[in-house]
Parts: structure tokens; sequence; C-alpha cells
């Protein structure tokens, strides 16, 4: 049992006591604030005046009540009560803790409880410090109310200050309110700059307020008809909805004329589609597996519907007898609206694929604008069933994803043999080895297919180099001496060269008879002449490099075969940058020889009498006329005269082609109104040289050369 509700009532009486003297000293500032607040900022200061005045107001009351808790009550009881006998801690212990002399002493304390019933606790009023409070707080509201403050000076208007009322209308103050699209979910926002980049279809609200007020008030713009303001009370309103971007100004009688402001319009862009959980479009079916989950993402500034649609495609039959089976699916997004997940399971068999078939699924989303949504096909995904999977039961294992040769590049090899380096403490002996063979492979078909450039043949696996010192077997029609006869080297069997006799005959004796007989040539055909001696070198060094890497590869010794593999890459990359490359010979296209003119000096129709001048481009000259007469010139003190006009229409029918055609109009606007702005004419300069076209690069003919400079030619030689 705890102690009686007796003792409690003055210790609650004390503390509304010291709440209500805090209230009393704080309230004369909470006062002096909402009026402060009222003088500088109107209704708003007055709101956020009271916010915080009644915060430090409850802190401070807070304050004063917090030591008066059950400690306090009772040395209180002990020092106001002298039959408690300095017991009273024992009135708030529980019963059944109590034994003893403890018991009978609690026992005789609350036989004396209506003694503390008449008790009072509540500390005395703080009459001075609320007196001192109350009196500076009258006179700072007084200093106030006589002081101008700022927001009433932007309040001020016609009627309020005769003395402006004489001179010619200004600006006091604008307000924005911009109105974003439902669509967007952005809030209202509110802003004093004239100039603003709001979301395609916002509507803006104009408020301005002039002083003195005069007759009427209007926003212009350039491009369109204006808006008239209207007043309301102390302000003039406008709205307008915009849907591009535009340029415009307050207007009103004997106002001073404005520089243009701007509005830019952020277009919606269009969602985007993402598939996830696969780096590529292309995924190949594994052996054994029934379903398919695809799982794309769709991702828009303002958000995509939660509804979407998949396109889902199944190809069967190969060759020319392929069959279409197309459906629609409908799906559900999950995640936020700006980043949606859709997926989906698919049944392979389901849907009707068999070995060699596709399925190819495609998702269609559109996006939360209103009233014209924009949809999106996102990128599709293929799932492809080889036809190599369909393999007897229990061989399955022996199927082998095999990449198409034409992805293979020494690059490629060289980074597959780099990774298998980094993996080789993950990856156990055997696997090692494999690996490294097939890559070795992968080299193998490299190099055969550079090969076939140098004129190689592959005979019982084995590469066949041709030889630098076979006679070409074909006589050229030169004066050079006939080469000194070679020494017969014994018949070789050539069978299997794929050689058939009399298929090309040859006079006896000579170079192509000697050739047939004595020697066999592999650089034969148009791949011998495809390249010259150092490219056919430098191919010849980057095979051999490629043999090296794929010696290593083969035995297991990745490490081994990048220095040879880089080196290969080197090579590759040396003969690409060739300058010299002979092509396979083909038929001539050049025209006929005319006998009759040969020998005879005849030039005509041969030769140009001069060169022909090639047309320039169409340069900007409006442009440029206003940039160099936009030049600083203060030595002469004069300037050249400036078309404003010209270069307004110039900027009109050029506007596709500009970046910033509205920076361009507002610069030439400016300095139309405030031609002595030297900062205003240096913007507008900088805006031109951005505008102008560059030339393309001709060649010039060279200008001919003076009087002066031909006699010093002549003197030269």
């Amino acid at each position: 049992m705890t102690a009686s509700p007796i003792l409690h009532a003055p210790q609650t009486a004390a503390r509304r006591r010291a709440a209500l003297d805090a209230l009393a000293i704080g309230m004369p500032l909470l006062f002096l604030l909402a009026v402060l607040g009222w003088r500088l900022f109107g209704l708003s200061g007055v709101i956020g005046g009271v916010l915080i005045g009644s915060a430090g107001l409850a802190a401070f009351a807070l304050h004063r009540i917090r030591p008066l808790d059950r400690d306090w009550l009772i040395r209180q009881l002990d020092a106001r009560l002298p039959q408690f006998e300095d017991s009273s801690a024992l009135l708030f212990v529980d019963a059944r803790q109590a034994s003893g002399f403890a018991a009978l002493q609690r026992s005789r304390l609350l036989s004396r409880l209506p003694e503390a019933a008449q008790l009072d606790l509540a500390p005395d009023w703080s009459r001075r410090t609320i007196s001192v409070m109350w009196a500076a707080s009258a006179a700072l509201i007084v200093a106030v109310f006589a002081l101008p403050g700022a927001g009433q000076g932007l309040r001020t208007t016609a009627a309020d200050s005769p003395a402006a009322v004489a001179g010619p209308p200004r600006i006091i103050s604008t307000r924005l309110r911009i109105t974003p699209p439902a669509y967007t979910g952005l809030p209202v926002r509110e802003q004093a700059s004239l100039d603003a980049s709001v979301p395609q279809g916002s509507r803006i609200e104009w408020t301005v307020a002039l002083d003195p007020a005069p007759a009427s008030a209007a926003l212009t713009f350039p491009d369109s008809v204006p808006v008239v303001l209207q007043q309301q009370s102390s302000s003039w309103t406008a709205g307008r909805t915009i849907d591009t971007p535009l340029l415009y100004r307050i207007e009103a009688p004997d106002l001073a004329r404005q520089r243009l402001s701007r509005i830019d319009v952020v277009v919606d862009a269009p969602p985007e589609v993402r598939p996830e959980g696969t780096d590529s479009q292309l995924v190949m079916v594994r052996p054994g597996q029934t379903r398919w989950t695809p799982v794309f993402e769709a991702t828009d500034d303002y958000g995509v519907q939660s509804g979407a649609s998949l396109r889902i495609t199944v190809t069967q039959g190969d060759g020319e007898n392929i069959t279409f089976i197309q459906r629609t699916a409908t799906l559900t997004g999950s995640g936020p609206a700006r980043a949606r997940r859709f997926s989906t399971t698919l049944d392979l068999v389901g849907e009707g694929m068999a070995p060699g078939s596709d399925l190819i699924v495609q998702l269609v989303v559109s996006d939360n604008r209103t009233p014209d949504p924009q949809t999106v096909e996102g990128p599709s995904i293929i799932l492809r069933w080889p036809s190599d999977l369909a393999l007897a039961d229990g061989l399955d294992g022996l199927a082998q994803p095999v990449m198409p040769a034409y992805f293979r590049s020494q690059r490629q090899i060289i980074i597959d043999t780099e990774a298998l380096v980094v993996q080789r403490r993950r990856l156990p002996a055997d696997q090692f080895v494999d690996r490294s063979n097939a890559i070795g492979g992968d080299q193998a078909q490299l190099r055969l297919r550079y090969g076939q450039f140098m004129g190689e043949k592959a005979e019982g696996g084995e590469l066949v180099l041709p030889t630098n010192d076979e006679p070409a077997g074909i006589a050229l029609p030169t004066n050079d001496a006939a080469p000194a006869p070679r020494r017969p080297v014994p018949l070789e069997d050539h069978t299997g060269h794929g050689h058939a006799e009399g298929e090309h005959p040859v006079e006896p004796g000579s170079p192509e008879a000697v050739l047939a007989q004595y020697g066999h040539a592999h650089d034969t055909g148009e791949s011998s002449t495809l390249f010259d001696p150092a490219t056919r070198s430098t191919l010849a060094q980057a095979l051999d490099a490629m043999w090296g890497s794929e010696r290593a590869l083969r035995q297991g010794r990745p490490e081994d075969a990048l220095p040879f593999a880089n080196r290969a890459l080197e090579l590759l990359k040396e003969a690409q940058q060739a300058t010299r490359i002979f092509l396979p010979r083909t038929g001539s296209n050049l025209p006929p020889i005319d006998l009759s003119r040969r020998l005879s000096g005849d030039r005509e129709g041969i030769v140009a009498d001069r060169l022909i001048r090639p047309t320039p481009p169409p340069q900007d000259t409006v442009p440029v006329r206003a940039w160099r007469a936009l030049e600083e010139r203060p030595a002469s003190g004069r300037s050249a005269p400036l078309a404003l006009a010209e270069l307004e229409r110039w900027v009109g029918s050029n506007r596709s082609r500009l970046s910033d055609p509205l920076a361009l109009s507002a610069a030439i606007d400016t300095v139309r109104n405030e031609p002595g702005c030297i900062a205003c004419r240096r913007r507008l300069r900088s805006l031109l040289w951005n505008a102008l076209e560059q030339p393309s690069a001709t060649v010039q003919r060279r200008e001919a050369s003076s009087e002066r400079g031909r006699r010093y030619l002549d003197a030269l030689r």
C-alpha cells in the first residue's frame, strides 16, 4: 500500500502554483514575439512567434515543476510536521515491505495523516519578477509599433503611402505558385523569383504587388498573346498552364521596362525497362530445366503503372519451317511506383517449347502521365533450347555449351587465361587442366583462321608453313636474266593435296612445270597476295606466338601462355595497322586506252586548265556581323552599328539548330533595352560565338602574291 492521497494533494497544489508562476513570468515574452513577428512577416510571423514562444514557455514551466518530486515532498513533511518524527518516508513504502519497528512506526504515522490535510506547500508568487517582465515587454511592444517594420513596408499600397502616389509604379514583391500535374506526385510550391523550372503541364499563378497601383497590368510573351493581370485588393494575379519553355515580362503603364524572365519545362521522360538477373538478352536452357522466371525492372521519373503486359512468343521448327505462337499476359508490379519489378514463372512444356525452340518475352509498360501515358516496349529476352540438348537418356552430362567461333578473339583468350590463373586455388587439378586445354583449343582455332591468310593448310592436324624460296610461278615481263637452275630434288608424293593431272597444262621447262615436278606451293591462290612482305612477316610472328600460347595452355600452364598471348595480340594490332596491303586480283575498271592519241602530245580533256575552287558552305553572316559589332573598342570610342532586329529574325528562323534559343532571345532583348550595359553586351557576344556554325575543313587556295612578293621570289631563284 502506498501513501494516502492526502499527502499528494499538497504536492499537486505546489506544482500548480509553480506552473502558474512560470506562465506569469513568460507570457509577456510570448506577446512580444507575436507582435514582432506580425510587424516583420505579417500573419505568418504571428504564427511563428506564437509557436516559438509557446515551446519556450512550456520548457520553462517544466523546468520549474521538475524539482517538486517525492523527495521534495518528504523533506517538506518532515520539516513542517514535527509529529511525523522525521519518518515521512515510511508513508511511501509498501506495507508488505515494512516489518518490526518500521511497521509499528508506519501505523502510528497513518493515524496522524489528518493533520497533514491542512498543510500548504505551494511556493510564493514571484511578484517582483512578474512585474519587471510585464513592464519591460510593454515598453518593447510600444517601441515595435513605433518603428517601421520590413513586412509593413512590403504591404504598403497606394492608399497607405500618399508620398508614393506621385511616382511611377514599381514592383514591390512577386510570388509564383507552381502546381505540378497530379500524376507527378510533386507538392505545390511557392517562390519569389520570376525564373522557374517546372514539370510539363504545370499551372503557374503569378501574384505581383505594384506601388502605386496602375490602371492595368499584364504578362507579355514575345511569342504568344499577353495574359491580363487581375487586381485583387493590393495585388495583381494571373494564371497559366505551361507546356513549352517561354520568356515573359511584367508590363504596366509608366512601369520601367523589365528584363525578360524565363520558365523552363522539364519534359516527362518515358519509362525505362531493364531485365534483371541476366547480363545478356540470350539465355540458354539448362539440362533438366522445366520452368523459367524472367524478371524486369521498370523505372520512371514520376512512376509507372502497376499493371503491365508481357508478350510471349514461342518459335518452333528450324530452317524455313519456323512457326510462331504469340500470346499476351498481364503482370502486376511490386515495389515503389518509380521502380517497379515485374516477374512471372513460365512452364516450358506448357508454352510449347521443344529442342530447337526459342521462348521470347518482352515487357510493355506505361507511365502515370495523364491524359496520354507513354508506353514503352522493353528489351526482349530469348530463352533458347538448342537441339544439341535433345540427347538420349544417360547422355545429358555430355552436352557442353560451345561458344560460336566468331565470338572468339585474341583479347578474349587473354581475358579467359587471366581469369583461369586467378581461379587456380579454387579449382581441382583435373578441372583446371581441362579448362586450360579448352582455352588452348580456342587458341588453335584462332591460329588456324589467321593462318589462312598466310596460305597455310592443315595436313594431318599439323600446319605447313609456306617457304619464301619457292618460285612465284609467274614469269615477270622484265629484262632480268633468268634465275640459275635449281638442283633437282627427289620427286615427292603429293597425293592428297587436291591436284589433278592435266588440270592446267604448262609448257615443258617453264617455271610452272618445274614447280609442279619438284615442289609444292602452299602459298598459291588469292591468300598469297593479301599482304606486303613486312605485314606477312608480322603475321607469321603472331602465328608463332599463338603456337607458343597454345602449347602452354595444352600442357595446363596458363601462366606461361600469357606472355605469348600478349605478344600475339600486339603483333595482330601491328598487322591491322599496316600501311600497304595487296588485294586479290580482280577485274579492272579502267577506261579503254585511245591508241590514236598515243605519242601525239594531245592533252585535251585529260588535265583541267585550272583547279575548281570548292563552293564554300553558307556562312552565318548575320550573327557574324553582330558578333563583330559587339566587340569592345575603347581606343576608337565608337562601335559598329548593331542590327538587333535582323539578328532576332535570324534566331527565329534558326531556332531548331540552336542549343538555347531562349537565352539568345533574352540577351538580345536586354541589349536593346539597356544599350549601355557592358555585361549584357558581353553575354550576347559569348552566346553568338557558341551559336555560329563551324565551317567545314577544306583546302584553301593560296592567295596570289603581290608585285613585291613576286620580285622577292624571283630573287630567290
